[in-house]
């Protein structure tokens, strides 16, 4: 087995986090200053969007052209997509389960948001009731 440089690996995640971080701020501030704001075409859903096509470009092309460069693959797609987005591991995750059935598919869409939405609610049910005690 061959032993990862964890130090490293952490570093090249946080430096893609740190760009893909200033990267979703920025579109945040374009959409806000740009008034481009609606209720469906939010500055999220242009970042998911965007972050879902590159994530599936970036991807083919790190396992055509660099298949064994990890380093390469945690700066780019862990670091930078990964904190650009808010669901881009969940589409490349589905792309991966796509290949099974659709019934495993669908399955894993529908509990993904379904429990993160009741995980929410949860979660805010639990923030009243610690602020009400």
């Amino acid at each position: 087995m061959v032993k990862r440089n964890s130090i490293n690996e952490i570093g090249w995640v946080a430096l893609g986090g740190m760009i893909g971080a200033t990267l979703r701020h920025f579109t945040n501030q374009l959409f806000f200053t740009l008034s481009m704001n609606s209720n469906l075409f939010t500055a999220t859903a242009f970042e998911n969007i965007l972050g879902s096509f590159l994530i599936g470009l970036i991807y083919v092309v790190l396992i055509t052209k660099f298949e064994k460069n990890n380093s390469l693959n945690l700066f780019l797609l862990t670091g930078i997509i990964g904190s650009y987005t808010t669901y881009s591991g969940f589409m490349i995750e589905a792309l991966m389960i796509s290949s099974e059935t659709v019934f495993t598919l669908l399955m894993y869409i529908f509990f993904q948001i379904g429990l993160g939405i009741l995980a929410l609610w949860i979660g805010l049910a639990a923030g009243k009731r610690l602020l009400n005690s």
